[in-house]
């Protein structure tokens, strides 16, 4: 085998090593992201609730003001009563009595109605605030353990640089280069090995001329589809 893509190899297997730990990194950065998502779920749905709750509040004073209103209507129409001449004035008043208690009545139950509602609402705020007060305390403690987390990630990192850059200088630095471009793309499958005339990067069938070439010389070949380089396996 080639010696720089022996020597490749093995920098790659220090790049795989990379990508693991930062695609770790990364899974962690996406459950944070997925917490804070949730708490902003949970606040629109509170707001939203909220806002509901406002109007109906809103509905809840104007009919108690219209139910204070039938109170003191009553409260004169009893006061009347003691005034009344005739049985004509009696009969209309009564009737007059009888569609204000109706109407108070009525009213009454309204109120008791939209009071269950505001009652239901203000349960359902109460119960989403206490699961945004769980989700930001587990953001807390996740922060935390992140922290911890990405320090020893970076450490871990540094360290297989300090490796791999040990042996940098032993490798044609044109071909480093365009391995460095590869893996850009190419996450730990920059150099790929080639079996039964197929690269085994993007497992598309290889020409003839190029299996031969990666079969029987030390060239460096690359992929004609993917552009990986290819080596053969020993």
């Amino acid at each position: 085998m080639n010696a720089d893509i022996e020597m490749l190899l093995k920098i790659q297997e220090y790049d795989k090593q990379i990508y693991q730990l930062e695609s770790e990194f990364a899974k962690k950065l996406q459950d944070r992201e997925n917490l804070e998502e949730l708490i902003t779920t949970h606040t629109l749905n509170m707001e939203q609730l909220q806002d509901e709750l406002n109007e109906i509040l809103e509905d809840l004073k104007f009919k108690k003001n219209l139910l204070e209103e039938k109170e003191a209507l009553l409260e004169k129409l009893d006061e009347k009563s003691n005034s009344v001449q005739n049985q004509k004035q009696s009969e209309a008043l009564s009737s007059e009595i009888t569609i204000a208690k109706t109407n108070k009545s009525i009213l009454e139950d309204k109120i008791l109605e939209i009071q269950s509602i505001v009652d239901e609402k203000n349960k359902k705020i109460s119960e989403i605030q206490q699961q945004i007060d769980e989700v930001k305390q587990k953001l807390e403690s996740f922060d935390a353990q992140l922290a911890e987390f990405k320090k020893d990630v970076d450490e871990k990192i540094e360290q297989i640089n300090k490796e791999k850059e040990s042996m940098l200088n032993d490798i044609n630095p044109h071909l480093l280069a365009k391995y460095n471009k590869i893996s850009l793309w190419a996450k730990g499958s920059a150099v790929v090995r080639v079996e039964n005339e197929t690269c085994y990067g993007c497992f598309i069938k290889l020409p003839p001329q190029i299996s031969v070439l990666v079969e029987e010389t030390d060239e460096i070949v690359y992929c004609p589809n993917c552009g990986r380089i290819l080596y053969k396996k020993e």
